[in-house]
Order: C-alpha cells, then sequence, then structure tokens
C-alpha cells in the first residue's frame, strides 16, 4: 500500500509517470501483497482456473458424461449414476491413474476411487520484460461416493473426497553476470474435503435401461480455496496466499434410441467470477482491472456398439468435442505490459477418439479402453481395463 507522501507524488506527477508508477504498485500488489490471495502474480498469467475433467472413457466422448454415468467413473462425473452399474465393476486407467470399485444392489451403489484428476506445467513466457518461471501442479484425490435409486426413473447420489494440491513455481529475473534471480517462489502441499451432490432423471422409457430412453443428469461440484505458501525476492519469509477452484454445475442429456447408438450433449457452468471475487478480497480495487467471467462450455459426444462377429462381446467407437474457455485471467487496465502478461486467451475446440472391445462370459465382462483427447493438438491418450462380476 502506498504511504500519503507517495500518493501525493502520483497525483503531481505527469500522465506518463503515473501509469509507470500504477504499473510499479500492481505489480507489487501481485507480488508482495501481504494479504491473502497472489493469484495476480506473473506466476499465473497461464494459470487455467477450470476444475477438471474426467478421463479414459468419458474423455473420448468429449467428457459429455453427466448424463451416461454408467460406469464407475460416475463416482467423479455424477454418483447418480452408480445405480445404473448392473454388476460389480472395478476400473483402472492411465493418462490420468485411476483405480476405482463399485459395488452393492440395484437400489443403492457404494463406489471408492482414488485418482490423480489432474497435472500441468505452466511456462511463464518472457511477456512482461525479465521474467521467466515456471509453474507445475498435480491434483490427486481419493473419495467415496454412493448412488440411490428412489424410483425407476429417479436416481440421486452424493460423494465425499479428500483432494491434495501438489504445486511448486518460481518467477526469475536477471542477475549480476549473467545469473538469475529468484522473484518469486511458491509452493503447497494442500489437502482439501470436498463434497458433490448428482441426479438422474430419466425423461422418457420407463426406466433408465429401457429402449428408447432420454436422461438428464445434473451434477454439482461446489468451489473452495486451495492454499498455498508464496516467497517474495528480499521479504523475510514465507506468508500464506490462497486461491479458488470455482464451483462447477454440469447439466447434460443423454439418448438412446437403440441397443447401438448413444448420444451425449452437456453444459459445464463454470463459475469464475468466484475467482475474481477472491481477487478483489485480497487486492482491494486493482481486481477491477482483471477480468475472468463466468462461462457455458458445451460438449456434445456418441458411442456406436456393434457385437462381434464370435458373439462373445461388443466394439464401442466413441468421439466428441469440446469448446472449451481459455479459464485464464486477463488484465483490462491501461499497462501494456500487465497486458502483455494477462493477455486475451482463445476458446478452443477440442475432438476426442475412443474405442473399446468388451468381452463377456457367463456373467463376467472384461472391457478395455483406448482414448485420445485432443487429437488435433495434444494427444492425451489413457487406456482402461474395466472387469464386472
Amino acid at each position: 500500500m502506498l504511504d500519503a507522501r507517495a500518493r501525493g507524488f502520483v497525483r503531481g506527477a505527469t500522465r506518463a509517470a503515473s501509469r509507470t508508477v500504477r504499473s510499479a504498485a500492481l505489480l507489487t500488489l501481485a507480488c508482495a501483497s501481504p494479504l491473502a490471495a497472489q493469484t495476480n502474480d506473473p506466476l499465473f498469467a497461464g494459470w487455467r482456473w477450470a476444475p477438471p475433467s474426467v478421463g479414459a472413457r468419458p474423455a473420448g466422448m468429449g467428457g459429455a458424461f453427466v448424463g451416461i454415468a454408467d460406469s464407475v467413473k460416475a463416482a467423479i462425473a455424477n454418483p447418480a449414476g452408480l445405480t445404473l452399474l448392473p454388476l460389480t465393476e472395478i476400473g483402472a486407467s492411465s493418462g490420468e491413474p485411476w483405480l476405482a470399485f463399485g459395488v452393492g444392489r440395484p437400489q443403492a451403489r457404494l463406489a471408492g476411487y482414488v485418482s490423480r484428476t489432474e497435472e500441468a506445467h505452466v511456462e511463464l513466457e518472457d511477456q512482461a520484460p525479465s521474467h521467466v518461471g515456471t509453474l507445475d501442479s498435480s491434483v490427486w484425490e481419493a473419495g467415496l461416493a454412493l448412488g440411490v435409486s428412489l424410483h425407476p426413473r429417479l436416481k440421486l447420489g452424493g460423494s465425499i473426497a479428500s483432494t491434495r494440491l501438489t504445486l511448486d513455481g518460481e518467477r526469475r529475473v536477471p542477475g549480476p553476470e549473467g545469473t538469475e534471480t529468484v522473484a518469486a517462489s511458491v509452493t503447497s502441499r494442500d489437502t482439501h474435503l470436498r463434497a458433490s451432490a448428482g441426479l438422474l432423471l430419466v425423461l422418457v422409457g420407463a426406466n433408465a435401461r429401457a429402449l428408447p430412453s432420454l436422461r438428464l443428469g445434473v451434477s454439482w461440484q461446489p468451489g473452495f480455496d486451495w492454499s498455498a505458501e508464496m516467497s517474495d525476492e528480499g521479504a523475510s519469509g514465507a506468508r500464506e496466499i490462497s486461491f479458488r477452484r470455482p464451483t462447477l454445475v454440469s447439466a447434460g442429456l443423454a439418448w438412446r434410441a437403440s441397443d447401438r447408438w448413444s448420444l451425449a450433449a452437456q453444459g459445464d457452468v463454470i463459475l469464475y467470477s468466484e475467482v475474481l471475487a477472491s481477487l478483489e478480497r485480497n487486492i482491494g480495487e486493482a481486481a477491477l482491472d482483471y477480468s475472468l467471467p463466468s462461462t457455458v462450455e458445451p460438449r456434445i459426444g456418441g458411442e456406436f456398439v456393434a457385437p462381434l462377429w464370435c458373439g462373445c462381446g461388443v466394439v464401442r467407437l466413441r468421439g466428441g468435442l469440446h469448446y472449451r474457455s481459455p479459464g485464464t485471467l486477463r488484465y483490462l487496465g491501461p499497462d501494456p505490459v500487465l497486458r502483455r502478461t494477462f493477455p486475451q486467451e482463445s476458446w478452443r475446440t477440442v475432438a476426442s477418439l475412443g474405442a473399446s472391445l468388451m468381452a463377456e462370459h457367463f456373467g463376467n465382462a472384461l472391457r478395455f479402453d483406448v482414448d485420445v483427447r485432443d487429437a488435433f493438438e495434444g494427444p492425451d491418450l489413457s487406456f482402461g481395463l474395466v472387469w464386472r462380476f
């Protein structure tokens, strides 16, 4: 915070000098504010604030899985869908490592899982003069979910999970004789307990397995704050900071006209406004120069099923599209340095593909999945194995 003498100097300075002082003040708030959140530090310029998507088979359908929710992946996507499991199910997948089980009776199913829900590496591009750095993060989660069938047309579910953030990053500036000096660093090993809820409502068909059928799925994942420790060059020690994971509300329709085709459409409402509200609480009016509006991300997906010639199983082919928002902070103020550091990013269309081979034998089923998310600019490849018995 500038003292009275500094404010007097700013008021009396020329317009060009005022911009320079304002830039310095904003960077000071971003890098050295003693308050709780530092989400506008240049270190976070490329950080995407969106909640993670579900991998493996749901990813192969563009993430449009809330209305389908017919596997143990429903424990995260929509726990009400656990009631659609016909048998006990154990699943594992790579890419975003996942291990889960689902057990119970048709009226109530319990699932447990452990997963790395996201992993990211961000390079701080040299947009602000003489600033370089990296930000690495990963999130592991372990949880329990329960799905209950209240009526052949109505399913409800909920989950509770322990989620752990690992975060390491640093921002560097040139030092003497060609060396680099760490200007800011951040680290976190924070664990948070979160909950979610889901609903499945059969709109067409006598029940969820009838053909044809149309289901509505809704999932709610409330937001929460991560905490971390941040240090600045010349500071006496590290201080605690916090930043927001926003609330996610998803609603989707799943249509099965026959036992061959499944089509899904979904909208994800991401309350990015919570990120800005957290920023404003902690850096005051300086946050008004930043933008990250809440948005709706659409997803569509489809899956085709054909029997194997031997009559011992089926093959599944799927694909999907996800129109993904940038999810990053944008600076709208007059300072050109901060405009380059927090630029306007573009929406992206993320295409996904996948296939499964499922073999059945005397009430047991084994399914092998391979899925590719971001097929054109990735690819993000994952393999999965599901056993039903």
